[in-house]
């Protein structure tokens, strides 16, 4: 895969060559992008080789050179069912949900249990604004192919890999759980009112003030081995909204302190093996970790509103590599 912050003629040279791409860009810089075979995303932040930036003017563009050929979907919100139907024998999936819709909501709360979720990489993420536009400009999704902008969709690529290659999806999750209460909720949701902490009945939104926690800083639960970000939206006076669901059975409790973000990511990134993969970073990791202008250890992508790998993630980094099979053999001495 080819990633670069590209001008519209550039992104324009390599849509009319017949280059699948995937692409993400403000909404404005979306639509002035010609019909080909592209998906794309709305976000004015990314993180580039050179440091994080905001850009309207510029687009995202990676170009999947080992795609043999893919179909564009638009799902709408109650058809989840047939997110994964279109697939290629060999490939991957890549999907765009724009952030406040009812696809976003019912995505968060069904994909976990969508049929044939696990038997294919799914990455992909929820689109969004400039922060100063929240509630003025939609968030939106692009059928690079029909020309159709979608608000209220979950708009999905399946692409088809070229013999010998495969896709590989990673989370890298700078959290861990704190060494704080045990924390569970009686039911699933973006909201939550009452929660159980170490087994006492609490309203959340008064123990949250009690401790005094780090917005900043999520909750952090036990998915099947992997640790899965719940990140805060807002607090009010008796409810607590977050960016993704909790998901009632699960234990969570509130984060560790990552400490310097950017060098936890050079750190991490130096000890993984050197390619051009795709990566989709949250914007809640933009601000807290102050990213504008900093490097993140050759991670590069569009900040995000939401990461997806198969589910909906907050706080997190989503990586996407498509890699040789041939890279997998031991080379002799």
């Amino acid at each position: 895969m080819q990633n670069s912050l590209l001008t519209i003629a550039q992104a324009v040279s390599f849509i009319e060559a017949g280059s699948i791409m995937l692409i993400a860009g403000s909404p404005r810089a979306l639509t002035a992008l010609p019909r080909g075979r592209w998906i794309g995303g709305s976000t004015p932040y990314f993180m580039t080789a050179q440091g994080g930036l905001r850009d309207h003017e510029h687009v995202f563009c990676t170009i999947i050179e080992g795609a043999a050929d893919c179909r564009i979907g638009a799902i709408a919100p109650g058809e989840l069912a047939q997110l994964t139907a279109g697939r290629f024998d060999q490939g991957f999936s890549y999907v765009l949900v724009p952030a406040f819709s009812e696809a976003h909501q019912r995505f968060a709360i069904e994909a976990p249990d969508l049929p044939h979720l696990y038997q294919q990489p799914l990455v992909g993420w929820v689109t969004g604004v400039d922060l100063a536009e929240i509630g003025k400009v939609a968030p939106v999704a692009v059928n690079g192919m029909t020309g159709e902008v979608h608000d209220n969709a979950v708009l999905v690529m399946h692409a088809a890999l070229a013999d010998g290659l495969f896709a590989e999806a990673d989370i890298i999750n700078l959290f861990h759980q704190g060494t704080g209460d045990d924390i569970s909720f009686p039911q699933s949701g973006f909201t939550a009112e009452s929660c159980t902490v170490n087994g006492v009945e609490r309203n959340f939104a008064q123990y949250l003030r009690e401790i005094h926690a780090d917005p900043s800083l999520p909750l952090v639960s036990n998915y099947a081995g992997a640790m899965i970000n719940v990140s805060f939206q807002e607090a009010q006076a008796e409810t607590v909204t977050f960016y993704a669901p909790v998901m009632a059975g699960l234990v969570y409790r509130l984060a560790a302190p990552v400490g310097d973000y950017p060098a936890a990511y050079g750190m991490y990134c130096a000890q993984q093996e050197s390619g051009a993969g795709l990566s989709f970073n949250c914007i809640l990791n933009y601000l807290y970790a102050s990213l504008e202008g900093k490097t993140t250890g050759g991670f590069i992508g569009p900040v995000t509103f939401g990461e997806i790998a198969y589910i909906l993630l907050n706080q997190t980094l989503v990586r996407l590599d498509v890699r040789s099979h041939a890279s997998l053999v031991p080379q002799a001495a």
